[in-house]
């Protein structure tokens, strides 16, 4: 089987790519990219596909103009548009302590996306290979990575594809060199200076010449093991998922029993598609962060771990997933007749003289003297107490007795003025500026959660 068909039937079998896609190429101008490029312009009339070619010019090596130059000249000669994008790489390392090859990837993918919305297209085609697996393989390997991190580069991740993750560097200078199709060459590869090209230069020439001199084509069939048995696990922790998380307006609640009986390996499967949802990918997701996770339902109610903008609360019977919203104790608005929105909810108030208005929790009715006083609406504070019939009680205690959740709490608009508390609204109101037989005109007060 000659090259392009292999990869041909890479695309086919992985559905790389479908009819009418519009495929952007990243192009470096290295011998992975020329072969990725050559292949897709080759692929493009049969499987009836678009193309066009990037070049991101990182401005760190002394070839970096040569290589764009390059990049821009092999695509026009086959009258491909080319676009090219000049960045800082070394600056954005430094700026965001990161690696430079951290800083060279983000950067790449930022400008591939911007040219994918502009030119209305909606792939990204990268040049990974079959080496570039083994090598993530061992990375992953010994940082202690999870199965998803030992199965390496996928075929597909979202809009990017990779249709040379069969085909060896060998396979590719070979068909290159036999088809004299030029390429440069980046002098880098070549220096033991970070873990990947030790990995490439010195590690893996050692096994092969001590060990198995076939390494990456056995690391190559584990990889695919270990993919299908991924699929496996995916299928069950998606069943297990779906079974114990339920989600409501971006809120997550798990149910602490139903979760304990399961085997730590399905909670730790179930926390961590969890953790990659919340946080978009599972880039640094660490198992340290799971465990920690896990530990919380063992806990007592009130324990918290926050995972980036998230609270994991323990409350009662259940673990609540919420985005942490900043200041939200802060949050002081003057009372008005009107509409009013505060966090979650919607207080809707007017004055009537009709006094028979029958209160609830959600509709909540004063006498209109309460008006005298420069009314707030807040959240609540430490100390806070609430007059009822007879006697004062603190606010903690009412959440309390009326089993709201601890991470609920925070969010309930306190009407008050700087001597008392008149209202938890949406719960529970004082005995202060009750309407009674006297009232000739009362203040209703509507509250509806908006969330």
């Amino acid at each position: 089987m000659d090259l392009i068909h292999k990869i041909k039937n890479t695309i086919i079998r992985e559905n790389l790519i479908q009819k009418n896609d519009k495929i952007l190429i990243g192009l470096s101008g290295g011998a992975d990219s020329v072969l990725l490029f050559n292949v897709l312009y080759q692929l493009k009339d049969d499987l009836d596909f678009e193309i066009k070619t990037c070049h991101i010019n990182h401005s760190y090596r002394a070839t970096a103009d040569r290589d764009e130059n390059f990049s821009r000249e092999i695509s026009e000669e086959k009258n491909v548009q080319f676009f090219s994008k000049k960045v800082d790489m070394k600056q954005f390392s430094i700026d965001n302590s990161i690696s430079l090859e951290d800083s060279g990837r983000i950067l790449r993918y930022n400008c591939f996306n911007k040219i994918l919305e502009t030119e209305n297209f909606n792939k990204i085609a990268v040049a990974h290979h079959l080496d570039d697996q083994v090598e993530t393989f061992f990375l992953h390997l010994f940082r202690g990575s999870g199965i998803d991190g030992l199965c390496g580069i996928q075929y597909r991740n979202k809009n990017v594809i990779r249709p040379l993750l069969d085909v060896s560097k060998n396979e590719i200078l070979n068909y290159l060199d036999s088809n004299n199709i030029e390429y440069v060459t980046d002098e880098t590869n070549f220096i033991a200076d970070v873990k990947r090209n030790k990995i490439r230069l010195e590690m893996l020439p050692y096994i092969q010449e001590n060990f198995n001199n076939s390494i990456n084509e056995s690391i190559y069939r584990t990889i695919n093991i270990l993919q299908d048995s991924k699929e496996i696990i995916d299928d069950i922790t998606n069943i297990k998922f779906e079974k114990l998380i339920s989600q409501r307006n971006g809120e997550y609640s798990i149910d602490v029993k139903l979760f304990e009986i399961e085997k730590t390996s399905i909670q730790r499967n179930i926390i961590r598609k969890l953790l990659i949802e919340l946080n978009g990918s599972n880039q640094n997701i660490r198992m340290a962060y799971i465990d920690d996770i896990i530990e919380l339902f063992d806990l007592k109610n009130g324990r918290e771990y926050i995972f980036k903008d998230y609270s994991f609360f323990k409350s009662y019977d259940k673990v609540i997933i919420r985005k942490i919203v900043d200041n939200k104790k802060s949050q002081i608005v003057k009372f008005e007749l009107g509409t009013i929105i505060f966090g979650d909810f919607k207080i809707s108030s007017y004055l009537t003289k009709n006094t028979n208005i029958k209160p609830s929790r959600n509709k909540m009715v004063f006498d209109s003297k309460i008006l005298s006083h420069n009314l707030v609406l807040r959240r609540r504070e430490n100390g806070d107490r609430i007059k009822l019939k007879g006697f004062t009680k603190k606010i903690k205690d009412v959440f309390i007795d009326n089993k709201v959740l601890q991470i609920e709490r925070d969010n309930y608009p306190i009407l008050s003025d700087e001597e008392n508390v008149y209202a938890i609204l949406s719960l529970k109101r004082s005995n202060l500026y009750m309407k009674n037989s006297n009232s000739k005109e009362v203040l209703v007060i509507e509250v509806t959660y908006e969330k």
